[in-house]
């Protein structure tokens, strides 16, 4: 009989030591649960571009037909004589030079064309 009283009282005592989180701190951990997902989803995300704006491309045909796009507006820029600009294509994403060239049209009428060739300084 005395063997049966120590084994009962042994279970009485690890069931005692593995009590279940008392209803206090079920209540903490919820409610630092609920403030933890609350944050989280007021917080919401950052866009990437600040402002809201785009940059504006410019396009450009070049002689041999090529559709070339740049951040400024190659057509409206004044060259030195003989001189290239180097501008970053949007479309071939490298640098290219573009040289302006004043060819005259079919009908006895001049106009610029700019031929773009590939910097020779750029990695690709």
């Amino acid at each position: 009989m005395e063997i049966v009283n120590v084994k009962i009282s042994v279970n009485r005592m690890i069931f005692n030591s593995m009590s279940y989180i008392n209803i206090r701190e079920e209540w903490k951990l919820f409610w630092g649960w609920l403030i933890l997902v609350i944050l989280l989803l007021l917080s919401g995300c950052a866009p990437t571009n600040q402002s809201a704006q785009t940059d504006p491309h410019y396009p450009l045909l070049d002689t041999s037909f090529k559709l070339h796009k740049y951040k400024h507006n190659i057509q409206w820029v004044l060259f030195v004589k003989n001189k290239k600009r180097t501008e970053y294509c949007s479309i071939h994403f490298m640098w290219e030079d573009i040289q302006p060239l004043y060819r005259p049209t079919g009908n006895g009428e001049y106009k610029w064309v700019y031929r773009v060739n590939k910097n020779k300084r750029s990695w690709k």
